[in-house]
């Protein structure tokens, strides 16, 4: 069983794995085997245009765990693990760290000259930080003096409406090499990426979100 599992962890082709005779057999050796053992951190840097005028590196990391589909649990798969997502950047001479969430989409600096970090609050998210529906349903996360704790007023200010997303939204496979984004490479992958989902596109200042619209119908 430890060759099974070595050979899950250790295979790098991304994909999902569909081997119906020995997919019990990885599943309970799953169950008896810490995350960490099952595990591929994939990194990369952007280059990210503030709206300042300048642009920053800002340095990106994703753990990947083998995990099973929702609608079917025996579909193994890497999937982005819960709070396995990091973030770090530089600015003005502060070093920022931002772990709060999964798919941050602008990174903006405020009139008061702090980095401002906005993303979609999502339903997951909302429930487990008793984040209440907002229109838009969007969050703002504000860092404290340290750079390293981050926290968020009850909704959006307005000056932030209508931002472009400058942060790359489609993240890359376990299998893809540690590289650079430039400006041009990221705005052509969001374009692709995000054709069909404009409230990924910009802070939208309608956007209602799965959020409120499940609790309007309920």
């Amino acid at each position: 069983m430890t060759s099974l599992l070595r050979d899950e962890c250790g295979s790098h082709s991304g994909g999902r794995r569909r081997r119906p005779r020995r997919t019990t057999t990885l599943l309970l050796l799953l169950a008896m085997t810490p995350l960490g053992a099952c595990a591929k951190q994939v990194k990369w840097e952007e280059e990210v245009p503030l709206n300042t005028g300048e642009t920053i590196i800002v340095k990106r990391q994703v753990e990947y765990t083998l995990q099973g589909s929702a609608g079917n649990p025996l579909d193994i798969g890497w999937k982005p693990a819960s709070g396995g997502s990091v973030m770090r950047f530089t600015w003005r001479d502060r070093e920022y760290r931002f772990d709060r969430h999964g798919s941050p989409m602008v990174l903006t600096i405020s009139s008061e000259g702090m980095p401002v970090l906005l993303a979609i609050a999502g339903i997951g998210w909302s429930a487990k930080n008793n984040y209440r529906c907002t229109v838009p349903n969007y969050v703002q996360f504000v860092p404290d003096e340290s750079g390293q704790h981050w926290t968020w007023p009850p909704s959006v200010d307005s000056v932030f409406f209508n931002l472009k997303t400058n942060l790359l939204q489609k993240i890359p496979r376990p299998e893809t090499p540690e590289r650079r984004y430039r400006v041009e490479e990221l705005d052509a992958i969001n374009a692709a990426a995000l054709a069909r989902s404009p409230e990924r596109k910009r802070i939208e200042p309608g956007y209602t979100g799965d959020l409120c619209n499940k609790r309007r119908g309920s």
